[in-house]
């Protein structure tokens, strides 16, 4: 067979021709052939041809002007054939010199030159398509009105359908911005009328792509957004589809079945009036049985959404098209006026469409006449564009139209002078806008007017900040327009103004649901703002999100509601994208702001980003009716759950959360995760007992349950103090409450057998709950409101708690065989300022359940410490005590210790024997001491130092949680990690560290570790026998200043020393004091002492001066 010529390989020639009228005559072939080749989609017409000799001629043609030299032919081809014999050269000079040319036709051609280019470049690297300029183009030509020259339909396939530009073009924009999103839709639309298009030749391959399953996320994604600008172009696609394919058309018969919401029906009759392209009979009838049927009756407005699906038709079958348009005119319906008036604007077709406006221009005036003023205004846009040639030039929205044909006809330059004069307009209107009360009726139909103009021209769509980036040079990255993010602050200031007003009245409602829409569209905007807008635009979403807050907390009108909940969805999106907050911080804002579950389960579908929408749809299905949920195994929740119900309820909005969105969003879902399970244990505890034993973390459920409360209020203030910048601080107020804890209230209960009455209970957990949403407070009242009828021992036949059954969180540093040197680690005990203690056993018995267990400490360096020592010093002081260790001796109030492995990793871990028994904080905090038992308890612990300083070896963080009750009777120290023959700055805690300790010791004097251990006594003397802790205050820096600011006489040891029978005693414990250690008594003498006053002070009522924890007990 023989080949067909290929005229662009006449290019090799180029070099050799001698005469410059043969050259010119041969450019232009070559050229022409490669224009044409490129829509062809053949062979590559340079393809196999030597890369060397076709350099040499594009060299020829640049050095003697040819390349320069095409306006011969029309500019868009020009600029393929160029872009195609640029693809096929080797990188060099020659390359970037056609690569410059081509894409200075595309920064000043026109609308078609640059999709014929475009629609070649997607089908190469598409890289050049990925500038933010570029990007603006792309997205220009799919604004033009249907009808016009530009075929963007190719380039609108292939960015769908390439895998490697799909993500980037329509996955990832379809949960982003607004104008990102329409755009996605907006290239769903175009692709589907060119897969149809092939389909009809024969070629089934795009139609099915489109319908495959690598798309219908994103399908269906960009079909069920919230927002009209967006849906609509996807319902068209899959209308579009429908005409071609039976299982798209089976979709949209099936989504007006009447059993699904408006939702769905509107999505479905767009869909089937743009299947109408395939002009048939039968889907006509279709449309004119919905327009009768039920459903036009229960949703009157699917008369006008049916218009959003008649452009397309309009293109292909204009008279379908005519014919359905006067049947909806016969509705005489104003939306329906409004809009065919828009539908004018969308569609160039001379004649389409005239019987109809006239029709709805005449009833449309008709209705209006008994109108108010607002209504009047508002309506006179349609009224004018509903008449041939009478829509107002001086607008906003005119001049954007007339800036956006400019750059389909005349070219880029020309639609960028008339889109700067249409954003000077935009700025005088707004100024106008600015001039006017918003809360003054009078002048409001104005200014509401103008705002609607803005709108349709500048705001609801990203014409004008498209039109605007065609001044960018090729390579400019920026995409910030600040005179467009200016134009939103002035708006956005003057509606916020309004919608603060709260005015509920009938004839504010249509003003506020305008307002509100503008506000969506503003925040839903896509910015690129610059670094010094930046803080700008992040103050102006939380000054929204912090007026949309408080006013759907005021409960705002039905009409309302929903226009308002969408608005607040979409700035919290943009929140999240713009990075003025964390989802997680939202959710935190949300759950303390707003209560209701309506508004929140609306948001939460109004998202379009799943970070935020995810979260709060767990929030919502929290707030939902309990019958929604269910528990593991598939298993539905019963109505009546009680107690452990509202726990798993909490449990699953945990696992809703998610985390894996930094560290906040990881907190937050830990913090709710520890909630739900500390919620589970106390539901399911069939004792009072089991509330205050010590669990798998080294806390107790109720002492859990208190802490996780602590820690999701203060998540839940710090996220208001960053979103809300200040406004709504109100909940920020500390609320001070004499209310005894509820865990000190459940103490009192299991150790002394004193169960607290109602009322006393009720305002503990009243004073718990208080700072919680009300919702989340609720719950935890619900689940408190059970341990006060448990009996304090469960029966024998009673199952460990559920709570306890589960494993308990590790560190980080563990690794996952959980062994430290030759012990294997069970769970965690506890920890300290210092350290952190395991239950461990020996690692060959790791799984024998009966086999000794151990406390095993390993030092963890906390800010305390810092103060004084670095890290390697804190872990060398830690090692060098090993030896000291060794010389305890075996002793009743001493824990017995096993070992000290320095080489151990990834820790160094001493390891003691382990107690059985509560701590002594634990009992103080449960108010079950008696004056007694606290000087036994003190003996016990003297005998412990005693034996200590015996052999030169100080305890150096002696204080109540380091003293262990063994078998709830005799006193043991524990807790020897910082323990030794040193002093050293930075061991001990605060509120029990003497003043050498502190670093500031008496200048000559001799300071020891037993001196320290006696000062610390004395504070933990005083707290057994009042209740209260010696140096107490709200700060650190305040604590160490009560230290050092005294000589044995603190002012709350002077106040001891005024009641006759504690005088004795406050005077020993002050010599303990003295700023000299020296001076201080010895263990002995001092065990000595209180042997010989017990007998004076025993029968003395608990706790000596206590009168604050009487009144409250």
């Amino acid at each position: 067979m023989r080949n067909r010529p290929n005229p662009a390989e006449a290019l090799v020639q180029l070099a050799r021709l001698e005469t410059a009228s043969s050259r010119q005559a041969t450019w232009r072939q070559a050229i022409a052939a490669l224009a044409q080749s490129a829509g062809n989609l053949g062979p590559p017409p340079l393809d196999g041809l030597d890369e060397q000799v076709l350099e040499r001629a594009a060299h020829v043609a640049i050095e003697t002007g040819l390349a320069d030299d095409l306006e011969w032919i029309a500019p868009g081809s020009a600029a393929v054939a160029l872009y195609e014999l640029s693809s096929c050269l080797p990188a060099g000079q020659t390359k970037r010199d056609l690569r410059r040319r081509v894409f200075s036709r595309l920064y000043e051609g026109t609308a078609t030159a640059f999709v014929t280019c475009a629609s070649r470049m997607a089908l190469g690297t598409a890289s050049p398509l990925e500038s933010p300029t570029m990007r603006a183009r792309v997205a220009l030509c799919f604004d033009l009105p249907v009808g016009t020259t530009a075929n963007t339909a190719p380039l609108a396939l292939t960015l769908t359908t390439r895998a490697e530009l799909r993500d980037q073009w329509l996955t990832q924009p379809s949960t982003q911005a607004l104008p990102a999103r329409r755009l996605a839709a907006q290239l769903l639309e175009h692709a589907a009328r060119e897969a149809v298009v092939r389909h009809q030749l024969g070629d089934t391959r795009p139609v099915n792509v489109l319908r495959g399953d690598d798309l219908r996320p994103t399908f269906q994604r960009l079909l069920m957004d919230r927002e009209p600008l967006v849906w609509r172009h996807a319902a068209v696609a899959r209308g579009l589809l429908a005409s071609v394919h039976p299982l798209a058309k089976e979709e949209v018969i099936a989504s007006l079945d009447p059993s699904l919401s408006a939702t769905e029906w509107r999505r479905g009759v767009v869909s089937l009036v743009a299947s109408l392209i395939d002009n048939d009979e039968e889907t006509l009838r279709s449309c004119r049985a919905v327009l009768e049927s039920e459903l036009a009756v229960r949703d009157p407005g699917l008369s006008a959404t049916m218009v959003m699906g008649l452009a397309r038709v309009v293109e292909s079958e204009p008279d379908r098209a005519e014919e359905l348009l006067d049947r909806l005119a016969m509705t005489r319906r104003a939306d329906v006026a409004e809009a065919v008036a828009r539908l004018m604007t969308e569609v160039q077709h001379a004649g389409f469409g005239v019987a109809a406006a006239a029709v709805l221009r005449d009833a449309l005036a008709e209705r209006v006449k008994g109108e108010s003023a607002l209504h009047r205004a508002l309506t006179a846009r349609a009224l004018r564009q509903l008449r041939p040639g009478g829509e107002d030039p001086n607008s906003v929205s005119f001049q954007v139209r007339t800036a956006l044909l400019a750059f389909e006809t005349d070219g880029a330059k020309r639609a960028l002078e008339l889109a700067s004069a249409a954003l000077a307009e935009a700025h005088q209107i707004a100024g106008f806008i600015e001039t006017h009360d918003p809360g003054d009726a009078e002048s409001l139909p104005q200014a509401l007017a103008a705002l609607h103009d803005i709108d349709l021209g500048a705001v609801e769509r990203p014409t004008l900040v498209n039109l605007l980036l065609l001044g960018r040079r090729p390579g400019e990255s920026d995409a910030s327009v600040p005179q467009m993010e200016y134009l939103y602050s002035r708006l956005s200031r003057w509606v916020l103004d309004g919608v603060r007003l709260r005015d509920e009245s009938p004839g504010r409602i249509p003003v506020d649901q305008r307002k509100l829409r503008v506000l969506l569209h503003m925040v839903d905007a896509e910015s690129a703002a610059q670094d010094s807008e930046q803080r700008r635009l992040v103050a102006r979403l939380r000054q929204v999100i912090a007026t949309l807050l408080e006013r759907l907390a005021s409960a705002p009108h039905p009409a309302v509601h929903r226009v308002l909940c969408a608005t607040l969805a979409r700035s919290f999106d943009a929140a999240v994208r713009e990075g003025a907050a964390q989802a997680s911080d939202l959710v935190l804002v949300l759950a303390s702001s707003i209560a209701d579950a309506t508004s929140v389960a609306t948001i939460a579908e109004a998202c379009t980003n799943p970070s935020v929408s995810g979260p709060i749809g767990a929030l919502a299905r929290l707030l939902g009716p309990d019958d929604a949920l269910e528990v593991e195994g598939g298993q539905s929740l019963s109505p009546s759950g009680g107690a452990l119900r509202a726990a798993h309820r909490v449990m699953q909005l945990s696992q809703g959360l998610g985390g894996g969105g930094g560290y906040r969003s990881e907190a937050l879902q830990r913090v709710v995760f520890r909630l739900a399970r500390a919620l589970e244990g106390v539901a399911s505890a069939r004792g009072q007992v089991e509330l205050v034993e010590p669990g798998h973390t080294g806390r107790t459920l109720i002492d859990e349950l208190e802490g996780t409360i602590e820690d999701f209020v203060a998540l839940t203030r710090s996220a208001r103090r960053r979103v809300l910048d200040g406004s709504m601080e109100l909940d920020d107020i500390a609320v001070v409450t004499d209310a005894v804890p509820v865990s000190a209230l459940m103490e009192r209960a299991v150790r002394g057998e004193v169960p607290p009455n109602g009322d006393q209970w009720t305002s503990s957990v009243q004073a718990l709950v208080d700072p919680l949403p009300e919702f989340l407070g609720q719950i935890v009242k619900l689940v408190l409101d059970g341990p006060l009828s448990l009996p304090i021992n469960a029966g024998s036949d009673v199952h460990a708690l559920p709570l306890e059954r589960r494993k308990a969180a590790l560190p980080a540093w563990l690794l996952p065989r959980r062994t430290i040197g030759s012990f294997y680690v069970v769970r965690p005990l506890g920890a300290g300022g210092v350290s952190t203690v395991f239950l461990a056993r020996r690692q060959e018995e790791r799984h024998d359940p009966q086999a000794e267990s151990f406390a095993l400490k390993v030092p963890e360096y906390d800010p305390t410490t810092a103060r004084s020592l670095s890290e390697q010093e804190f872990l060398q002081m830690f090692r060098d005590e090993a030896g000291a260790l060794l010389s305890l001796p075996a002793h009743e109030n001493l824990a017995r210790f096993v070992t000290f492995d320095l080489a151990a990793r990834p820790k160094p871990i001493l390891v003691m024997e382990l107690i059985a028994g509560a701590s002594l904080d634990r009992i103080l905090r449960s108010n079950t001491l008696t004056m007694e038992r606290a000087f036994l308890y003190l003996d016990g612990i003297l005998a412990g130092l005693e034996a200590m300083h015996a052999v030169g070896v100080g305890h150096l963080d002696l204080k109540p949680s380091n003293v262990i009750l063994r078998d709830g009777i005799t006193p043991v120290l524990v807790d020897f990690g910082l323990s030794g023959r040193h002093l050293r700055p930075g061991c001990g805690t605060l509120e029990y560290t003497s003043p050498e300790v502190l670093g500031v010791p008496p200048e000559g004097s001799s300071a020891t570790p037993p001196a320290a251990d006696v000062y610390a006594f004395a504070c933990l003397a005083f707290e057994m026998l009042t209740g209260e802790l010696l140096f107490d205050a709200p700060d650190e820096l305040a604590i160490v200043s009560a230290h050092l600011t005294h000589d044995g006489w603190p002012p709350k040891l002077a106040q001891l020393e005024s009641e006759p029978i504690a005088s004795r005693v406050a005077r020993m414990l002050g010599a303990c004091l003295r700023r000299e250690p020296a001076l201080r008594p010895t263990a002995s003498k001092l065990r000595a002492f209180f042997r010989e006053e017990m007998p004076h002070v025993a029968h003395a009522a608990w706790p000596l001066r206590g009168a604050r924890r009487a009144a409250t007990g």
